[in-house]
């Protein structure tokens, strides 16, 4: 920035601070209590920490099969519920999709010994069978947000019959870290490194073991601060001047107050997903090197060969492109899509572009294979 356009805007910020001074009160007291517009959900299947919700198609004529999505394990899965016009959930349920979200709960201390395999193998299958069971459909649309996107890959991996198309949204998938040892960068700082590669880097300075071994379940706050450290500043001082400059706009205040409620509602992990999660997939990039073993079922690549999907930011940071487009070289499917808005990661779920282009695209992409023996189409 410039240094007379430094000076204005720091002018403008002192000009204006009384005004907002008498509007603070009253706006934190909206952030505080700024929650996402959740769409009404009935609880239709539990098992100690999964809970699987039902969202009620709406509108027209229902579709055959249901959408489940298998949410990620940080956080919880208000932010695909963000707002009525931005709604992942809505979104499907609008266009006459049961939709299905697994919500993996909090882990509490006694379910330290759940791993990925308890997740796909057995809380995943469970949840996507009640859905077939209530639909009466043999197979789903399987939508992987994040986390649950190499969870969602491999249980289309293991059970290929019961999904009819796999979305996987802002998914970290493929984990090589391109060095011809095959080994992590462990020199490069943390200013060196984006995306996947500073995961990577912070994982092999920190023993996911010896994590492991000292909580029975990784806490929410020990996650979003490596997510934080992506981008230090912009968490820290950034975002909070943006909130200030707005703080009299009521519309960007309350969607910076449901962000917030989003963050700091987070489950906690159980210690041996936390360890699998990053030596399995993070640092051996077992998914596409087809090593990866889920309670004794082989994740076969080959076996996913249904319609496969990305949706995927443009703008992603912490996911970016080179980190999930390598899936779909990996895998026999004949009908791949990209679907890339020019958001971030969050920005996906909550987003005005990304609820005006790539997702009315996908509904249609996702509709169009609702049966089977539809036609390959571009």
């Amino acid at each position: 920035m410039l240094p007379h356009e430094f000076a204005r805007q720091a002018a403008d910020r002192a000009a204006r601070t009384p005004m907002k001074l008498g509007q603070a009160p009253a706006q934190l007291a909206r952030l505080a209590t700024a929650e996402p517009d959740e769409t009404p959900y009935e609880v239709v299947y539990e098992e100690s920490p999964v809970r699987l919700r039902r969202y009620e198609p709406r509108g027209g004529s229902v579709r055959d099969a249901p959408v489940v999505i298998a949410y990620a394990f940080i956080n919880d899965p208000s932010i695909l519920d963000f707002a009525p016009d931005r709604s992942v959930i809505r979104g499907f349920c609008e266009r006459g999709f049961p939709v299905y979200v697994v919500d993996w709960g909090d882990a509490s201390p006694i379910d330290r010994s759940l791993g990925l395999g308890d997740y796909v193998v057995r809380y995943l299958r469970n949840c996507v069978d009640v859905a077939r069971e209530e639909t009466g459909a043999e197979a789903v649309h399987l939508l992987g947000y994040s986390t649950g996107a190499p969870l969602s890959a491999g249980y289309a991996g293991v059970f290929p019959e019961t999904v009819r198309t796999l979305l996987l949204q802002g998914p970290p998938l493929a984990f090589g870290d391109g060095d011809t040892d095959g080994e992590p960068d462990t020199e490069r700082s943390v200013d060196e490194v984006d995306g996947m590669d500073l995961f990577r880097t912070l994982a092999a300075e920190h023993d996911p073991g010896l994590v492991a071994e000292t909580f029975d379940t990784v806490p929410t706050p020990l996650l979003e601060l490596v997510l934080a450290l992506r981008k230090p500043v912009e968490y820290a001082v950034t975002n909070p001047l943006r909130l200030w400059d707005r703080l009299d706009d009521d519309a960007t205040v309350e969607e910076y107050g449901r962000k917030l409620d989003w963050v700091r509602g987070g489950p906690a992990l159980p210690a041996t997903a936390y360890r699998e999660f990053v030596e399995d997939l993070l640092l051996e990039n077992r998914l596409l090197e087809g090593e990866w073993e889920l309670l004794g079922h082989a994740v076969d690549l080959d076996r996913i060969e249904m319609p496969v999907a990305l949706v995927i930011g443009r703008d992603d940071a912490f996911v970016p492109r080179s980190a999930s487009v390598p899936f779909l070289d990996a895998i026999p499917s004949a009908e791949t899509r990209i679907f890339e808005s020019p958001v971030g990661h969050v920005g996906l779920s909550v987003s005005r572009e990304a609820h005006a282009d790539a997702w009315p695209r996908v509904h249609e992409w996702v509709a169009a294979r609702e049966r089977a023996g539809f036609e390959l189409t571009e």
